[in-house]
């Protein structure tokens, strides 16, 4: 996973926790940048879960 990567990931997820937690200040318009963050998060999510996958297994092979 590259920083790129990384930093994209933190920057969707501190935006989506921003519009959950908007309260009284939402806005029609969020649902669909929502659904837009979600399907980029799951596109990343995937790659996150290949590198923690691919930690684990060279962990294991090394002890």
């Amino acid at each position: 996973m590259t920083e790129k990567e990384i930093l994209r990931y933190l920057e969707l997820v501190d935006r989506k926790l921003t519009l959950i937690t908007s309260g009284i200040n939402w806005k029609p318009e969020y649902e669909g940048e929502l659904a837009e963050i979600d399907e980029e998060l799951k596109e990343l999510r995937a790659i996150v879960d290949k590198e923690q996958e691919k930690r684990l297994t060279e962990k294991l092979e090394r002890d």
